[in-house]
């Protein structure tokens, strides 16, 4: 896959979307998403690029020039609950570093983050200690 319509339209089919459902998503016309996907438009909106990327949960420099591994082939998370608070500037930074890792790497900071989660003492936990 070396044109960015191909990678579009395989992420778009890939993520089970129609163009339509791309068009409405990103408040866009469809005719626009299948002059993407057709190679029409070589200026893609900077906008509608990221937009696109994350809405087909891509590596946006994968879907721009095919050098690194989709996001579809990493094991998929949880999505939030509408009872879950928002996530905190620094936990986004976290996400946005660990989305960027590699399979094994993520496994392994996974694992070492486990193992430190299960010695950390808390402060309210220090009384109950004794």
């Amino acid at each position: 896959m070396n044109k960015l319509a191909d990678r579009i339209r395989t992420a778009r089919e890939e993520a089970g979307l129609s163009q339509a459902d791309v068009a409405k998503a990103l408040r866009i016309s469809a005719s626009a998403v299948n002059q993407w996907e057709q190679g029409f438009c070589k200026n893609i909106k900077l906008e509608h690029f990221f937009a696109l990327a994350s809405l087909l949960r891509q590596n946006p420099q994968w879907l721009a020039t095919g050098m690194v591994l989709p996001y579809l082939n990493r094991t998929q998370t949880r999505l939030p609950k509408l009872d879950d608070p928002p996530l905190t500037r620094q936990e986004k930074a976290l996400l946005h570093q660990i989305r960027q890792m590699p399979d094994r790497p993520q496994k392994g900071l996974l694992k070492f983050l486990r193992a430190l989660s299960d010695t950390y003492v808390s402060p309210d936990n220090l009384d109950r200690r004794d």
